[in-house]
């Protein structure tokens, strides 16, 4: 992205980044490559010479069949607007699809190794902060220079943050409760330097889920957690009283809570909406006297707010498919916690609950199919150093 800002075109790059869905396509790929290498099939000949061509043959004939499927489905696809709202809401679905299936094939990545890249990004994140400062001879809430001076992306970052902080939290060898080899290492600057990353950001759903994870599941001692959560405390103040220069996020035009109130007086007047959800079609009428009427919207009962365009996860989740959809995902995770019986399964629940209810976190491709792959690392049971026997 830095690269693309620095060429002069911004948007080249845009599919690689956190909103964009190319990354993951290329791991997709990766995943295909390394299936094709790892399967045990009959067909795969003793001689290691052959062994290439049938992999070739396979790779060859999904290109071919990507090709096919793009010529004959593209076109139809960018003529189709009215299916546009319906495969946005679909995306979800299908990135936490492809994590299951990551995990499935290749497994869940280490707690030690999220914790090792959210150190990396949290001094990406300062280094952000501290090059904005720099370029723009002021403070700026959030920074913007490294990674793209678009709304939403503090809340993105301290997102993923949050996510490595519920990983330090996770069992390690050393521990009484037992832990694994690839358990949370306890390096204390891999800790601070997500700390650090994380109050950079400003972000508040970030900063809260950080505060709610050091006072409710942090094992630190005392005067640390609240040294964190005032810290935090601190943070959001900053960003809502200091006129300092900041990016405004989604949704900020209007504010969460108008959203809030008025996808419920839009799923009031719909009562089917709460077991099947709102049309993904047409926009929402909302008829919220604050803004209806007037000089600015006279032949409106309200403003024509669509349910792609709420930049709140748990309630998008509710318009497009009823409230059944937040209940099973937040199920699904409290699962994942239970089944691994860890700090760090129960410090994802706070993060999800807190940054689905206050930003779009779930919808953007980086952030969802990470929280995905924390949910299944956090999912592994621990198991007692010595133990005997298979893990369960």
């Amino acid at each position: 992205m830095l690269a693309a800002k620095l060429a002069g075109q911004p948007a080249a790059l845009e599919s690689l980044g956190p909103r964009g869905l190319g990354l993951w396509l290329g791991l997709a790929g990766l995943a295909a490559l390394l299936g094709l290498r790892r399967s045990r099939g009959d067909w795969r000949p003793a001689d290691k010479g052959s062994r290439i061509w049938p992999r070739l043959l396979a790779l060859l004939a999904l290109a071919a069949l990507a090709f096919a499927l793009l010529r004959l489905f593209g076109p139809a696809l960018a003529r189709a607007e009215d299916l546009a709202p319906l495969l946005e809401e679909l995306k979800l679905p299908a990135l936490l699809a492809f994590a299951g299936l990551w995990v499935w094939n290749f497994g869940a990545p280490a707690p030690a190794a999220l914790v090792r890249l959210g150190a990396g990004l949290g001094a990406m994140t300062l280094l952000d902060f501290l090059l904005t400062a720099i370029m723009a001879q002021r403070l700026v809430l959030g920074g913007g220079y490294l990674f793209g001076e678009s709304g939403g992306m503090d809340d993105i970052l301290a997102f993923l943050l949050c996510l490595a902080y519920c990983a330090t939290l996770a069992p390690r060898p050393d521990d009484g409760e037992g832990g694994e080899a690839d358990g949370a290492p306890r390096s204390p600057l891999t800790r601070w330097l997500i700390l650090g990353g994380l109050l950079a950001t400003f972000s508040r759903p970030g900063l809260a889920a950080a505060a709610v994870i050091s006072l409710c599941h942090d094992d630190a001692p005392v005067r640390e957690r609240l040294a964190v959560a005032a810290a935090c405390a601190i943070g959001v103040w900053m960003s809502l009283t200091l006129p300092l220069p900041r990016i405004p996020g989604p949704g900020e035009d209007l504010g969460l809570a108008w959203y809030w109130a008025a996808t419920g007086e839009a799923m009031r007047q719909d009562p089917l909406a709460l077991l099947v959800g709102l049309p993904l079609d047409s926009p929402m009428a909302l008829a919220m006297p604050d803004v209806q009427g007037g000089e600015l919207l006279p032949d409106l009962d309200g403003l024509p707010v669509s349910v792609f365009e709420i930049p709140v996860s748990a309630l998008r989740l509710a318009a497009a498919w009823g409230l059944a959809a937040p209940l099973l995902l937040l199920a699904g995770a409290g699962w994942c916690a239970w089944r691994g019986r860890s700090r760090f399964g129960l410090g994802l629940i706070s993060t999800l609950i807190v940054c689905a209810g206050l930003s779009p976190v779930l919808h953007v491709p980086a952030t969802a199919v990470a929280a995905a792959l924390a949910l299944f690392a956090a999912a592994r049971p621990s198991r007692r150093p010595g133990a005997d026997g298979p893990e369960t």
